[in-house]
């Protein structure tokens, strides 16, 4: 619900959004991105954590609008077998033909790690 709502209040040019998001539904995300169609992001980071797939509604209404210069996608799950926890991660920038694809449209897709900015980092770096 908060999600969704966000579309409404984000200005028309931002420079960095990096969401963090558990368990999202992806028509929950597909309804953000309706409500912040007239926004364009430079710099767009997505972690997904056992969530559904959101590349569909990415491409529908990012993608094909030419909304964001850069984007990093990150899918993770944990999986618990035999008294072990075991992390999976799947990134957009490992899947060349989505790379390709997302190309055609000028948006550069790079790794969610490299794009994303360390806070720590760069308030030592500002100092």
């Amino acid at each position: 619900m908060v999600l969704s709502n966000l579309g409404y209040y984000l200005p028309s040019k931002l420079e960095y959004l990096c969401f963090d998001l558990y368990y999202i539904k992806a028509n929950e995300f597909e309804e953000f991105l309706k409500k912040s169609q007239n926004t364009f992001i430079k710099k767009l980071l997505i972690n997904s954590i056992e969530g559904q797939d959101i590349l569909p509604s990415i491409k529908k209404y990012i993608m094909k609008n030419k909304r964001v210069k850069y984007l990093a996608i990150s899918d993770s799950s944990c999986e618990y077998t035999f008294g072990s926890y075991s992390h999976n991660i799947k990134e957009l920038f490992s899947l060349k033909y989505e790379v390709d694809e997302f190309r055609l449209y000028n948006i550069e897709v790079q790794s969610y790690l490299n794009l994303k900015i360390d806070s720590y980092n760069y308030i030592k770096e500002i100092n």
